[in-house]
């Protein structure tokens, strides 16, 4: 393993018999596949974090940021590419994932899936490996993303007395953003590597997060966050931008997608926590 940028970079793990391995889970496995190998992964040590929690956040009846709050981040695992259309496809046949409209190819992420289809392929695929595997929370994603990251939060000036600064403020951002479409399904690579050597962050392809929709109020000052309440109907899903979508939507684009922005498609990859 090579270490740099405080990142330690794990590469393909050695294929696994599955005969006694799905044997051991008693899971079914398809008669032509012998053998599964791990996915690549990237492991980012323990640190500290800057994070601005997502959802709404008020301050008296004004939308404004929430505040930055500094988090004792643990190491985690995270896989380098999204879940194939050929690994979830496996998940299918072993009765555990719900059939996706994609194919079964082996270099493109698979997408069209909601949150439930997500969380599924995570237990199946925990069970077959003996890790705990699932999607990372709203701050691991930021984590990982390295220098692909962004904070989504407005200027002073659109934090101020006049909320039609921040409408005007919102109003450009989206306009920009709605430029940005990328409406082609790329193969797994397509868009590089970041800094922490994980692939395809902030393509088309926006990744499901465990983390759910807040409503919030903030302190005075804008500092502190006073109360917040968790709609987990709704979850934050990360790409280009931050997003929040319906728990049970595939494709964002027809409708479900909570607040701004609809992703251009909706992928996944799991992380682990590592000790």
């Amino acid at each position: 393993m090579a270490q740099r940028a405080g990142y330690i970079t794990c590469g393909t793990a050695a294929a696994i018999l599955i005969a006694g391995l799905v044997g051991a889970a008693g899971l079914f496995w398809p008669q032509q596949a012998d053998v599964l190998a791990l996915p690549a992964t990237v492991r980012l040590q323990a640190g500290r974090q800057k994070y601005r929690p997502a959802g709404e956040f008020r301050q008296g009846t004004r939308v404004v940021d929430a505040p930055l709050q500094t988090l004792d981040a643990a190491a985690i695992e995270v896989m380098k590419y999204h879940v194939s259309e050929a690994e979830y496809a496996l998940c299918v046949a072993a009765n555990a994932c719900r059939v996706a409209p994609d194919g079964n190819r082996q270099n493109m992420p698979q997408t069209n899936v909601n949150y439930g289809d997500a969380t599924a392929y995570a237990r199946w695929f925990s069970a077959l490996t003996g890790q705990e595997w699932r999607l990372p929370t709203d701050a691991e994603w930021l984590r990982l993303a390295g220098d692909r990251a962004f904070d989504d939060g407005f200027s002073a000036e659109a934090n101020g007395a006049d909320p039609s600064r921040r409408w005007i403020a919102s109003y450009r951002r989206e306009v920009e953003r709605r430029g940005e479409a990328d409406l082609e399904l790329h193969p797994l690579g397509y868009f590089g590597v970041n800094d922490a050597g994980v692939a395809d962050i902030a393509g088309n392809v926006w990744e499901w997060t465990n983390s759910c929709f807040q409503n919030g109020k903030v302190t005075a000052d804008g500092a502190v966050i006073e109360s917040r309440t968790d709609y987990c109907g709704v979850r934050a899903v990360q790409g280009k931008h931050r997003g929040f979508v319906i728990d049970f939507v595939r494709d964002a684009r027809s409708g479900g997608c909570a607040v701004g922005v609809p992703p251009d498609y909706l992928g996944f990859r799991l992380v682990r926590t590592v000790f």
